[in-house]
């Protein structure tokens, strides 16, 4: 089997997104809202699979979440709300790398210094972008 990434089911979504006449004729937040309600349902529904010996059947569940969040990313680059999936990705990363010392140390208090440092630093940046 082909190796594939998100890039490539990124791909189909964003087709999706641009050719479905379900997707296209909705407002875009109310389209929003409904992937976002299917994204809770697939999460319930890889709750329901996660057991032992059921690896087929969670592996579709979780692939549900992905085209799920694929497809979100897609409707909200479409529309405007995004500039790019792969600044979703940036930050995600940044974000993360940062918190990882928390994570390694188990220590609240260090992931609460870094989580509200990266609040401040979220809130300076969009002031200067909005100015709000």
């Amino acid at each position: 089997m082909e190796h594939k990434t998100f890039k490539d089911i990124y791909a189909i979504a964003e087709r999706n997104v641009k050719e479905n006449p379900y997707v296209r004729e909705k407002e875009a937040d109310e389209i929003i809202g409904i992937y976002l309600d299917w994204l809770r349902g697939e999460v319930e529904e890889v709750r329901d699979e996660t057991k032992p010996r059921n690896r087929i059947h969670l592996a579709d569940e979780l692939a549900d979440i992905l085209w799920v969040y694929a497809g979100l990313l897609a409707v909200l680059k479409d529309r405007g709300y995004i500039d790019s999936v792969e600044e979703v990705f940036m930050q995600s990363h940044e974000k993360y790398t940062e918190r990882m010392p928390a994570f390694l140390r188990s220590s609240a208090e260090l992931w609460e210094s870094i989580k509200a440092r990266q609040k401040e630093d979220l809130a300076l940046r969009h002031q200067k972008e909005y100015g709000q």
